[in-house]
């Protein structure tokens, strides 16, 4: 594994589009945030210093909020060997409520299962990972929804203070008309008085939901107050990447990612099957809402924790010990020990560059374990 992640920091960046279109093009990305020197996402560096950031409300944010782990979408000039400039940068959870039950892998928020993996970035107070949820507190989950196993692949999780209302955006499993109450995984919701019921409410449907603080009522429904847009119809683009789970398949020509229209009829489709639960990378250009696909890559659990995350920038402290550095605001552990190219750990000094690669920490979701470290 590590001479694989040598060799990428070594070629540099892959590239998340079918092809360049060259300068005046358009590009659009969609996925969780693994990099931070620029931002990365589907490892596409995008120049953030000029974009415009906002949260899943349209609220205007800044770039310090950005972190790794956050599902995000950006709007960019061409996507051009890798790399782009952000004009918009959209940053989106999947679930913010009280934790109901731990699991052994995961936990139950709002009756929404979520998984967590060697892959998920914790906030700095939950240091010890799952093992620091209790069941009350409030959380906001960023993750991508595996319909194969009907539970969220947590990216990022993150404590917050008690909300005004609590947030969902998940696939509709059931309606029931009579009682204008809908289900998204085990939890069921009263939708009668809801602000903004989106007219095409079906089954199998992504819904953002606005959900009431209060608890279950006596036929254990929560209330909605409102519904927002779940799925934002991006403009036409001339190069995009999609990450997400496959949602629904019906043939390569009509499927979903995420929730997002895909036609994959003459897409070069590597790595596996395409299949109801896949975790893919798709590659094209976006033609009236759909993703026309020119590449799918299938993706394991074992390539996405191979992958990890990247990190470039200049340190911000290094320990006594050089047994850790802070870069980008991120502890980054250097015991396993990692391959240091272009220098060695006498190098290390504040305010030098390097590049990093790395993985989430074992009992440590706050912090990366460094693989390579690549002095520039």
């Amino acid at each position: 594994m590590l001479a694989a992640v040598a060799a990428l920091l070594t070629t540099g960046p892959l590239s998340g589009c079918g092809g360049g279109v060259g300068e005046g093009g358009t590009g659009y990305a969609a996925g969780p945030i693994t990099g931070f020197g620029s931002v990365i996402v589907n490892d596409i560096f995008f120049d953030d210093s000029l974009a415009q950031v906002e949260d899943g409300d349209g609220g205007a944010r800044t770039r310090g909020d950005l972190r790794l782990g956050m599902t995000v979408e950006i709007d960019s000039d061409a996507i051009v060997g890798g790399g782009a400039r952000a004009a918009r940068v959209r940053f989106d959870s999947a679930v913010v409520g009280p934790v109901e039950s731990l699991e052994a892998d995961g936990f139950v928020v709002l009756g929404q299962r979520v998984a967590v993996d060697q892959t998920t970035v914790f906030d700095s107070t939950l240091a010890a990972g799952l093992t620091a949820l209790t069941v009350g507190q409030v959380v906001e989950v960023y993750g991508l929804y595996d319909a194969g196993v009907g539970r969220f692949r947590a990216t990022r999780v993150e404590v917050r203070a008690a909300p005004l209302v609590y947030r969902l955006r998940g696939v509709v499993a059931e309606i029931d008309e009579r009682t204008r109450t809908l289900r998204v995984g085990t939890a069921l919701f009263a939708f009668g008085s809801a602000v903004s019921a989106p007219a095409d409410l079906a089954v199998g449907a992504f819904v953002r939901i606005f959900v009431a603080t209060d608890p279950p009522g006596a036929l254990g429904r929560r209330q909605v107050l409102r519904f927002g847009e779940a799925q934002r119809a991006p403009p036409d683009t001339d190069g995009c990447s999609v990450k997400g789970h496959v949602t629904v398949f019906n043939s390569l020509a009509d499927l979903r990612v995420d929730g997002r229209r895909v036609d994959a009829s003459t897409a070069v489709v590597s790595g596996g099957l395409l299949a109801i639960g896949a975790r893919v990378e798709i590659s094209g250009s976006l033609r009236a809402g759909v993703v026309i696909a020119t590449r799918v890559a299938v993706r394991s659990d074992q390539d996405e924790r191979e992958r990890g995350f990247e990190l470039r920038g200049r340190i911000d402290q290094v320990a006594a010990d050089r047994t850790s550095i802070e870069l980008r605001g991120i502890t980054v552990s250097l015991t396993r020990p990692p391959v240091y190219q272009d220098g060695t750990v006498a190098d290390l000094a504040v305010g030098r560059f390097v590049e990093v690669r790395g993985v989430v920490s074992a009992g440590n979701g706050t912090r990366l374990d460094a693989l390579v470290v690549k002095f520039r």
